[in-house]
């Protein structure tokens, strides 16, 4: 985007004038050196003077810049959304929050925000910082139009969905389904296309698998007709992910080979690992434990984040698991323990910490601590991650049994049962 300094520099010159021309009567020629460089910010009288002598519209200068500064943002974070990567996010976030923009529309300035809401969010940017921005927003909801009401629900979704508060999350949900539902034709189809990607996470989250399904294939279809070809891969992704989770394995398997393979012909080798390691949970649910092995191995060789890698170290010890196999569990644990303390996000160094300190425990690689398998069990719950709450309960469960502790295993398997309710979405045993 250019600044001041470049308008100046590129009209002067435009103009053939020289420095000295230009700064005559109105600053020195050293200073207006400086401010075409950019070293230093002219006072604002100078500024004006030196527009005017350029017959600059100083209003009209104002104006553009604002347009030129929204329309670079908003491929920014359109961009940010397709890639969702927060790595990608946090240098959009950093690059953009660093504008101090006083802007003469407001409209411009709801605008900002919200993109910049979006990118903090996905850039993993303090709860704290996020908040502050959607409470600004709450007051003057009125005042959006049906665009920016749809984003804001959107963001305040994903919000949520970082807080683990579900329940509010549906709500923006409702309220974003509601706003397309009346005014399809005021908002761009990329953005209701993200609307029901947030809306297939979400209802994953809440283990409701069929809308998420849903919601992913409607996305699927207006990136189809708008040739997206990341955000159509992203969305067979998320169709293959509540197909596994749903108990529809060869429909997901499908859905994963085709994303798979959009990736490869459009050479998005980032996006090699993440399906890889998704196929390989497929194959695992397929009970073809060697080939699972596979995918996951091959999914290391395209993997760079810490958190990723520790994932497909993760599902290769569950399967070594299986085959109960102590020497390959040991090995893979030890290094998953070695690659976690990369990580920079403190809550997954935590769950892989729990993950892999607990397998080596289960094979009788360590001792046993009845203590870490609760304060591990207590961590998923208040994370809402009920699987692992269900397993490790279990788990726990059959070692209490191993010592002959039967009143604390049946404890045990209850919880087990009543949290495998819990994420059948039930709410009690009659309705199973």
């Amino acid at each position: 985007m250019l600044n001041y300094s470049q308008i100046i520099r590129i009209e002067r010159v435009s103009q053939n004038m020289t420095q000295q021309t230009l700064a005559k009567g109105i600053c020195s020629t050293s200073y207006l050196s400086k401010i075409e460089k950019g070293h230093i910010v002219p006072r604002e009288h100078i500024r004006e003077a030196i527009l005017k002598r350029l017959n600059i519209n100083s209003h009209l200068l104002v104006t553009s810049q604002e347009e030129q500064f929204l329309s670079e943002l908003r491929i920014a974070f359109q961009r940010a959304i397709t890639i969702n990567r927060p790595s990608h996010a946090r240098i959009v976030w950093n690059h953009f929050n660093q504008f101090n923009i006083e802007f003469s529309n407001v409209e411009n300035f709801y605008l900002c925000n919200l993109y910049l809401q979006r990118l903090a969010i996905i850039a993993n940017e303090p709860i704290k910082d996020i908040a502050e921005i959607s409470a600004a927003f709450i007051a003057m909801l009125d005042q959006l139009s049906h665009e920016q009401r749809l984003i804001y629900y959107v963001n305040s979704c994903h919000y949520c969905l970082k807080r683990k508060l579900y329940k509010e999350a549906t709500l923006f949900i409702h309220k974003a389904h509601e706003l397309i539902n009346r005014y399809p034709t005021d908002i761009e189809a990329w953005l209701i296309g993200d609307f029901h990607l947030t809306a297939s996470k979400l209802y994953y989250k809440k283990y409701n698998y069929p809308p998420s399904i849903s919601h992913a294939y409607q996305a699927l279809h207006i990136f189809e007709k708008l040739d997206l070809h990341i955000p159509m891969i992203n969305a067979y992704v998320r169709i293959g992910i509540s197909g596994n989770r749903g108990g529809f394995y060869d429909y997901a398997k499908t859905a994963f080979d085709t994303a798979y393979n959009f990736s490869v012909q459009s050479e998005k080798v980032a996006l090699y690992g993440p399906i890889l390691q998704h196929l390989g949970y497929n194959a695992t649910l397929r009970d073809k434990s060697k080939e699972a092995l596979g995918y996951y191995k091959d999914s290391l060789k395209y993997l760079f984040a810490a958190d990723s890698i520790c994932f497909s170290i993760h599902s290769i010890i569950k399967e070594h698991s299986k085959s109960d196999d102590a020497e390959k569990i040991e090995t893979w644990c030890d290094r998953g323990l070695i690659e976690l303390l990369k990580i920079v996000d403190s809550d997954s160094q935590d769950a892989y910490y729990y993950h892999f300190s607990l397998f080596k425990m289960i094979h009788h690689i360590v001792p046993t601590s009845i203590d870490l398998f609760k304060d591990a069990i207590d961590y998923f719950y208040e994370r809402f991650d009920l699987i692992n709450v269900q397993k490790y309960t279990y788990v726990l469960g059959e070692v209490f049994m191993e010592r002959e502790q039967f009143y604390e295993a049946a404890l045990c398997y209850r919880h087990a049962n009543e949290i495998m309710i819990q994420i059948q979405n039930r709410s009690s045993w009659q309705d199973l």
